[in-house]
């Protein structure tokens, strides 16, 4: 299940719904983290829009006025709800993921500013993963750092960044290597690293490949951060002959040329695997080479047509250009061909 932490800084621009749902189309996410909404009610609010098509559950904690305010969606297809817990600085969706055993929770974090209240917000979130087993994602602002490297030109505090470590480490969290942009948060020229995606031991055990990106910032001041589990790439792409390619002079050579070309060695079964697999190469590379051919070829015919075209509205074609004109439109009408047939080889597969 692939997860999205953004602090979004308002809900209240539309055009941050459609970043948002673009966001999550593009990485596939299933479970959207939002903090500060900046919304004690969302009831003015078409929370749809962030989601996009498709059904969606959500559920949210208040804002404090216009600091604060959480919001977390998720695929009831892919996470099933079992309990919500909601702390004034964090909104945890616990349930299952299909597919996964075991409980799963979804710990969605914006930390304050002031010290002493992060210091209670820690112990707070530290007694609720004691409290539960399973897997752990605990995303967010934490509005701290942990090294001094991961601040530009603001004030580093060396007590904060020990506790939140003391956090992180007596919580069991671990954080997977953050691809993409170094530091989340930009305010003028002052740059941090406050907006992370932490996982329990359970969870780094059973995806230790997961990937962990921040994605450019675009419509807040902070970079989405996506941890992806899921992964989508099936392999190549399974080799499509089309029966075009029978039709086209060239394509016996290209065949002949690889089986015959020698260089294989090994038991009959892995020659014609080795064969089988230069013939794909070879084939592969003809037919780009034919494509980008035919493409320069129609386009020249369509020039001369649209020419000869431009004189006829003003003469008579001598017989020349009248024989030019009809092998153009014969040449082009045999590439159309060829292309519909491709289309409509598609069309059946």
């Amino acid at each position: 299940m692939n997860v999205l932490s953004l602090n979004i800084r308002g809900l209240g621009n539309s055009s941050k719904a459609d970043w948002v749902r673009g966001l999550r189309i593009h990485h596939e996410v299933s479970f959207m983290m939002i903090q500060e909404t900046q919304f004690v009610d969302l009831g003015s609010i078409d929370v749809g829009r962030f989601w996009g098509r498709g059904d969606f559950c959500f559920d949210w904690v208040a804002s404090d006025g216009r600091s604060g305010g959480l919001l977390s969606l998720w695929d009831p297809k892919i996470f099933a709800k079992t309990d919500v817990t909601k702390l004034s600085n964090c909104l945890l969706v616990s349930g299952n993921i299909k597919g996964c055993d075991g409980a799963n929770h979804m710990l969605n974090v914006y930390a304050p500013h002031n010290a002493v209240d992060k210091r209670f917000l820690w112990a707070e979130i530290s007694n609720l993963i004691g409290g539960g087993d399973g897997l752990w994602t605990v995303a967010g602002d934490f509005n701290a750092v942990r090294r001094e490297c991961e601040r530009r030109n603001s004030f580093f505090n060396t007590s904060e960044a020990n506790e939140f470590n003391d956090f992180i480490d007596n919580s069991n969290l671990h954080e997977f290597s953050l691809k993409g942009r170094r530091f989340t948060f930009v305010a003028g020229d002052k740059l941090s690293g406050i907006d992370r995606i932490f996982v329990n031991w359970n969870f780094f055990m059973k995806w230790p490949n997961a990937e962990y990106v921040a994605l450019g910032r675009k419509m807040s001041d902070h970079s989405p951060l996506v941890l992806k589990t899921t992964s989508r790439n099936f392999g190549p792409k399974p080799f499509r002959f089309y029966n075009s390619w029978l039709r086209r002079d060239d394509f016996g050579d290209v065949v002949k040329n690889s089986i015959c070309g020698g260089g294989f060695m090994g038991d009959p079964d892995c020659i014609l695997m080795q064969k089988f697999k230069k013939l794909r190469v070879n084939i592969s590379i003809w037919a780009d080479q034919c494509k980008q051919k035919e493409l320069g070829e129609k386009q020249l015919l369509e020039k001369e047509r649209g020419e000869l075209d431009d004189i006829l509205e003003v003469r008579q074609l001598s017989e020349v250009e009248m024989w030019t004109l009809e092998e153009a439109k014969q040449c082009l009408w045999e590439l159309e061909s060829l292309h519909q047939q491709d289309l409509k080889q598609k069309s059946r597969c």
